[in-house]
């Protein structure tokens, strides 16, 4: 019995190749994607995380307060929204935006 040919095997090793780099992409990666599944079910990313662990200014809005809260860990992400949405609410009823005028409707054709 005779070996197949094997000029396809490039193809093969390349698939394999980019195969065996995605798994070592994941495995690197999987810290930060559990964190970020744990931030998305609404848990803090850590019990031990630090709060002061973004660096930068300070931020001048509380939206942004909010986001940097998220972000460290100090509430999780049902806390984020409810918050969010008082903020939304709030500034719906301080700020109610205007309908446009009417206009007028179009001639048939």
């Amino acid at each position: 019995m005779a070996w197949p040919d094997t000029k396809g095997d490039p193809v093969l090793c390349s698939l394999f190749l980019l195969a065996c780099l995605t798994a070592a992409l994941v495995f690197a990666a999987r810290p930060k994607l559990r964190g970020a599944v744990r931030n998305a079910a609404g848990r803090p990313a850590s019990p031990g995380a630090p709060h002061d662990a973004v660096p930068g200014q300070d931020p001048q809005t509380l939206e942004g307060v909010l986001s940097r809260q998220l972000v460290t860990g100090r509430i999780t992400g049902p806390q984020y929204r409810q918050a969010m949405a008082g903020l939304a609410s709030r500034d719906a009823k301080r700020h109610p935006l205007d309908p446009p005028p009417p206009a007028d409707p179009p001639e048939p054709a």
